[in-house]
């Protein structure tokens, strides 16, 4: 294991734009894991869901919305920002003109790591709009690795409305459809954090095909972060 740099006085704050209350908890444990000194700043609107729904996807009325957040958490002075939805990772290349400190999509550090080997690419989500963003990112990357690759969607709509009515039943739901996934391709990316606590009930006999993003996003924060810390040192 690599050493942690330690950042000195003041501990670096993350800002994490998301559109559910459901991704705070998954999100917590994985910078309590992987970046305890972090403090996490979060900004929320689940009326993206809507919009979501509304548009089948992104929209110029959710793409302002998020810009909007990300402006803020970057006046508000957190050192880096996480988009932690999946749909938004799509219009955050976009923001980069207005926005000047760090910022990681969730799913872009799993997708790198799983090009890196899978040639069978499993994704699951409970929402197309989801895949919608996901999907271009993976064959996008390939594209550009000149890697060929084929991708399987895996979209659950059924799952999500287990999501407020019994928790504990839609992670083990999700734990099943990605072991189901996984049997059939050489790498499934859970594409949503909201869904990533099913990852322990994925059969262990296909466990190491299946991938959640929080704690590899987190990697990728805290590396961006250290590595701009190292350069102004």
């Amino acid at each position: 294991m690599s050493t942690r740099t330690d950042f000195p006085k003041k501990a670096p704050k993350v800002a994490l734009v998301s559109s559910t209350r459901a991704v705070l908890a998954p999100m917590e444990a994985a910078f309590h894991a992987e970046f305890p000194e972090a403090q996490m700043v979060h900004l929320l609107d689940e009326t993206l869901l809507a919009d979501f729904a509304e548009a089948g996807g992104l929209s110029p009325r959710s793409r302002r919305k998020a810009l909007q957040m990300a402006l803020a958490a970057q006046d508000a002075g957190v050192d880096g920002i996480l988009v932690t939805c999946s749909t938004l990772s799509s219009c955050v290349d976009d923001f980069l003109p207005f926005v000047i400190i760090p910022m990681i999509k969730i799913d872009e550090p799993v997708v790198d790591l799983v090009l890196q080997s899978a040639q069978s690419i499993g994704l699951l989500a409970t929402a197309d709009s989801v895949l919608r963003s996901v999907e271009p990112l993976v064959l996008g990357k390939a594209r550009l690795l000149g890697r060929e690759i084929s991708v399987q969607r895996f979209v659950r709509e059924d799952l999500w409305p287990l999501a407020t009515e019994d928790l504990p039943a839609f992670h083990r739901a999700v734990g099943k459809a990605a072991t189901e996934a996984a049997r059939v391709c050489q790498a499934v990316i859970i594409t949503q954090v909201s869904m990533s606590p099913g990852w322990q009930y994925v059969e262990t006999s296909v466990r190491e095909r299946v991938y959640i993003l929080p704690v590899y996003a987190v990697r990728a924060i805290r590396s961006l972060l250290e590595g701009c810390h190292a350069l102004v040192k």
